[in-house]
């Protein structure tokens, strides 16, 4: 984020995945959520009625390390909480549901420990599913 708001909200860094996320905000004072892996700038998303992104990214760790899975979007109007909905595959898929976090009023962001490959979103009426895409290895 560039101008006079860009140091709105530091970094936050979720327990999990170790992934951080942060506030800015945009041109016309529109929120904007940065999401970092590690020091790499993964998404940047600004906040707009016009087309919203209720399941913006998701992603799951690297092969071959501890299990994890984070996603995050944008809220619907009127829409106050988000449930993720973390699944994994195979004969008896591991299911985790977890409360998101919102930030702002505008994003919300969830995360939880596991091997995953797909999310479920419940933001008020809006159901959206989606993969898990996975991280590279280092």
């Amino acid at each position: 984020m560039t101008g006079e708001h860009a140091d709105v909200v530091p970094l936050m860094r979720l327990p999990i995945s170790g992934w951080t996320v942060r506030v800015g905000r945009a041109a016309a004072d529109r929120a904007a959520l940065e999401v970092y892996e590690g020091r790499r700038l993964t998404d940047v998303c600004v906040a707009t009625p016009v087309s919203v992104s209720i399941l913006r990214g998701a992603w799951r760790n690297p092969r071959g390390g501890p299990g994890w899975a984070l996603a995050w979007g944008q809220l619907p109007a009127g829409v106050s909480a988000v449930t993720a909905e973390f699944t994994g595959s195979g004969r008896t898929p591991v299911i985790s549901r977890v409360p998101a976090v919102i930030i702002e009023r505008t994003y919300w962001v969830a995360e939880a420990s596991g091997d995953f490959a797909g999310v479920t979103v419940h933001a008020g009426p809006a159901l959206i599913s989606g993969r898990l895409r996975r991280v590279r290895g280092r």
